[in-house]
């Protein structure tokens, strides 16, 4: 009955000869034989692996969406997921098939519109925009797909990827807050999914630097620590990448609205890549181990590269105290002693609960216990989590997220660490909150970077009192995290000494690996380049200043004790314009260059321009690729015009434990 309903709603559309629905002034987008259409190659480490593209705010049928189509059908995708505005300008089923059906028909199934045959089975996963909703109860969308689940939000495994599609608006009837019906869902499936990937796709963003838009604070829920690897996002029409919470945020809305968005002047914490040239895609390819996310322009140029690793083989963060966790907590209204805040108090006779806790709001995991008269509640509650901490030596950041109604004294190792909502001062169980905590805020989570010095070897204790406003408050709640990093170590540092070649020609197919002979290369410490004037180096270009050598080639060795101890490499890169990085002969990372094979003809795909010239760009590589003892780090970096007045090239590669 669906089906007919389906077909019902876009025979209707056709009929009423709706601009853009008339099957003789429709096109099709076919698969290019050529770049940029056609796939790049995909490096299978196991018998499981996927390849699936995202696109956002792609759903105005015209050039520009077009170009997109062209590029996310020469990627040869088995999926393909979006992250909302899927149907401007109002969502109707007038305008849903021309939209969409016309470029992507051949991964949707059923498919009842009149632009081909549609898919044997499903392979197209969208997640719902604003502009989707503007039809009231997103009918057109809802009646022309047909999705897992209720439809509006909903999980796909296709291994080893476990991909979680969320509503993100406001008009979503199961709510769009993390302790809504929808957000106890997506922590539940993240929680419960034993796939190596598990990503999140929606449209409206948690972070963003985007002057248009920006962050959704309603969505900046606990995606990290509910176990997801990365978020994708629509909405503000550029892109982005952040790096927060451990894990990846990718805003990707440039995927066909004509009209791009412009950034901030300053980015949000943790922005690490920035795009809003053109339009493009993401293509990311998958397996047990590892998932390489890419960002392509429509005319096939890399302008993001990063690596996400499995659990098994990944950095993740690490949580020595969480939310999740049992935790002893003291509900009685008594004063448990001077002592309660050290690891060596006594806590066997307290109760034991997982967060968040509280009473009355109804989304509490424990509920804690008031005394017997809800007139006179009582007006303090304590809570205690232990955990070990074998090098704290080890940790070089410390971040504590608390929330809290009303007021809260946080301590670790007895030591006070945060104070919110109390006044200064002893306190005591009797002691109130200074005011009430308003109900748009009650919920939230707010960081807190804190000394790790506060650590010990061994036993430690976060320990938290609760204090309500008044006997009479309604409501409590509590929830915390504490997050260590590690420390990190520079195996490549800014400055080194690099081998370089110079003269415009190839060096041959073994220049990046380890062994190649560079012992006739010049050597010199980076900043490598010629243009800017704070070069370190000055490297040639050749004999004609108006056709400058495209490429130059670098190389640089460097020891490793003991490979196996680094769980992540971060490579922070100087590139100006274009760069393709090895490391010991496999190539991890590619920025503003073509798919495909390169050699010394090969240009950049535009100029890099004022502060990109000099600023350390920062992605996560592959780390297995790293040997003990002696590594090579091999660069090109590649020119875009043969006119260009500068380059500039300098690395830091970071080791992660």
């Amino acid at each position: 009955m669906r089906s007919v309903f389906r077909y019902l709603v876009l025979a209707v559309a056709a009929l009423l000869s709706v601009p853009g629905l008339n099957p003789a002034s429709s096109q099709t987008v076919g698969r290019p034989g050529g770049p940029p259409g056609s796939a790049p190659p995909r490096t299978i480490e196991s018998d499981s692996s996927v390849r699936f593209t995202v696109l956002g705010d792609y759903g105005l049928a015209g050039p520009a969406e077009a170009a997109v189509a062209a590029l996310v059908l020469g990627m040869d995708p088995d999926l393909i997921f979006t992250v909302g505005d899927n149907n401007y300008p109002d969502g109707t089923a007038a305008t849903i098939d021309e939209n969409v059906g016309q470029y992507y028909h051949d991964f949707i199934a059923p498919y009842f519109g009149i632009h081909g045959f549609g898919a044997d089975e499903n392979r197209f996963f969208p997640a719902l925009g604003n502009h989707d909703w503007h039809t009231p109860g997103a009918f057109p969308y809802l009646a022309y797909f047909s999705l897992p689940g209720n439809e509006r939000y909903y999980d796909v495994l296709r291994w080893p990827v476990h991909a979680f599609v969320v509503d993100s608006d406001s008009d979503e009837p199961d709510g769009v807050t993390e302790d809504s019906i929808q957000g106890q869902w997506l922590e539940n499936g993240l929680k419960s999914s034993g796939a190596p990937f598990k990503f999140v796709f929606m449209h409206h963003t948690p972070y963003s630097s985007s002057s248009s838009h920006g962050p959704d604070i309603e969505m900046q829920w606990p995606f990290a620590a509910w176990g997801a690897d990365a978020v994708f996002a629509g909405h503000d029409h550029l892109y982005e990448r952040l790096d927060l919470d451990g894990i990846p945020y990718f805003v990707n809305g440039i995927g066909g609205n004509p009209v791009l968005y412009g950034f901030e002047s300053d980015s949000i914490a943790g922005s690490r890549s920035r795009y809003r040239r053109s339009h493009g895609a993401q293509v990311v390819d998958a397996d047990v181990r590892r998932a390489r996310i890419r960002l392509l322009s429509v005319n096939g140029i890399v302008f993001d590269d990063y690596s996400v690793f499995a659990r098994d083989f990944s950095e993740k963060p690490e949580f020595l105290a969480a939310d999740a966790d049992e935790w002893s907590y003291l509900d009685l209204g008594t004063d448990p002693g001077p002592a309660w805040t050290s690891a060596s108090f006594d806590d066997s006779t307290w109760a034991v609960g997982s967060g968040h806790f509280g009473y009355v709001e109804g989304d509490e995991d424990t509920l804690i216990d008031y005394g017997p008269d809800p007139n006179n509640k009582y007006i303090t509650t304590h809570f205690r989590r232990t955990f070990t901490v074998s090098n704290p030596g080890e940790i070089t950041e410390l971040r504590f997220d608390l929330l809290c109604d009303d007021g809260a004294i946080a301590y670790l190792n007895g030591t006070e660490i945060v104070r919110t909502n109390l006044p200064a001062g002893p306190v005591s169980i009797t002691t109130t909150a200074l005011s009430a905590v308003a109900d748009n805020i009650e919920d939230s989570l707010y960081e807190h970077d804190l000394d790790p010095g506060l650590l010990t070897a061994g036993l430690n204790v976060l320990a938290v009192e609760i204090h309500q406003v008044s006997g009479t408050s309604s409501d409590i709640s509590f929830a915390s995290n504490l997050q260590a990093i590690r420390d990190s170590q520079v195996l490549v540092a800014p400055g080194a000494m690099w081998s370089f070649f110079d003269d415009g020609t190839f060096p041959g197919p073994s220049w990046p690996q380890v062994g190649f002979d560079d012992s006739l290369w010049p050597v010199g410490p980076a900043e490598l380049g010629y243009g800017d004037g704070g070069e370190a180096t000055v490297v040639g270009f050749g004999p004609d200043p108006a056709d400058k050598y495209p490429t130059t080639y670098f190389r640089h060795e460097f020891f490793v004790a003991d490979a196996g101890a680094w769980d992540a490499l971060i490579l922070r890169l100087v590139r100006d314009d274009g760069a393709a990085v090895f490391l010991n002969g496999r190539e991890v990372y590619r920025y503003n260059l073509p798919l495909g094979d390169l050699d010394e003809t090969t240009a950049a795909g535009v100029g890099i321009v004022g502060a990109g010239e000099t600023t350390y760009f920062e992605s996560r590589i592959d780390h297995r690729k790293l040997r003990t003892g002696i590594n090579v780090l091999a660069v090109e970096v590649h020119q875009d015009v043969p006119n260009t007045p500068d380059l500039s090239f300098d690395v830091e590669l970071l080791g992660r434990h």
